[in-house]
């Protein structure tokens, strides 16, 4: 018995006529709403609606690091790049010197496709302006990798 049959049948007890016809109308029309807000394509030249986000989100109630929020108001802060705020999650330093490295974690690639990811000229933007960054404000050489969510590398630079 399929959809259109069983809207078709009488009213269970308690149960108004065209009562089903319409919660099923309404659960279709939701849905089609929903999946064509999604953004489901996969154009990887289509930015986020959202231009950018003010703040750095909290993620489960852990203090976001300084380093985090420099870079979210540097991206914020330039035209460019400020869509870019949407998609990092967190910002890594470690080391000193000329073992400086930069790691950036993204929500970026949530099915983890190993090639021609939609998300790829993103995660090289973030690499592209965390260089940028640290070259303006630190005068500073190291190396950043930007990671997806299961922390493969997407894309890599140095500075």
């Amino acid at each position: 018995m399929n959809v259109s049959d069983r809207l078709s049948l009488p009213a269970s007890r308690g149960q108004q006529p065209g009562r089903t016809r319409t919660a099923v109308l309404t659960v279709a029309l939701l849905a089609g709403t929903l999946l064509g807000c999604s953004g489901g394509g996969h154009d990887p030249e289509a930015r986020p609606t959202a231009s950018y986000q003010e703040s750095p989100p909290v993620r489960n109630g852990i203090e976001t690091s300084q380093s985090t929020k420099d870079f979210h108001e540097y991206l914020a802060s330039h035209e460019g790049s400020r869509y870019l705020t949407t998609v990092f999650i967190e910002v890594r330093i470690e080391g000193s010197g000329a073992d400086l490295s930069g790691m950036i974690v993204t929500g970026l690639d949530q099915n983890l496709e190993d090639a021609g990811s939609p998300d790829l000229e993103k995660a090289k933007g973030l690499a592209k302006a965390f260089v940028a960054w640290r070259t303006e404000e630190f005068q500073d050489h190291g190396s950043v990798r930007v990671y997806n969510p299961a922390l493969e590398t997407m894309a890599a630079a140095a500075w």
